[in-house]
């Protein structure tokens, strides 16, 4: 008897380095599914978005910026009651980083 659920289903063959492959297959066993799910669940949300799900980039300042706001979020920041107080802190930088260069 033919699987009813295969029917209407087309077969995606792809290549992939070895290690890769190891690789993301520990972590989709580790998060209880598989690779076969994870493609799938990945061009179903590729659909729904019309587009990448998720935002690729090299972009250095992109990386920054995210690494920036997860400090904001988490309270990783130095706040300033006026600008001279902001001014200060940004020249003992300054001479830090000179003190270092030394």
């Amino acid at each position: 008897m033919i699987n009813p659920d295969a029917r209407n289903k087309d077969r995606l063959t792809i290549r992939v380095d070895h290690e890769r492959k190891q690789h993301a297959t520990a972590i989709a066993e580790s998060m209880g599914t598989d690779l076969p799910n994870l493609v799938n669940m990945f061009l179903a949300q590729l659909i729904t978005e019309n587009g990448m799900p998720f935002k690729p980039t090299n972009d250095k300042v992109m990386t920054e910026l995210d690494e920036a706001l997860a400090d904001v979020k988490a309270g990783r920041v130095k706040t300033f009651t006026s600008a001279d107080d902001l001014f200060n802190h940004i020249h003992q930088l300054e001479n830090t980083a000179d003190d270092q260069d030394l």
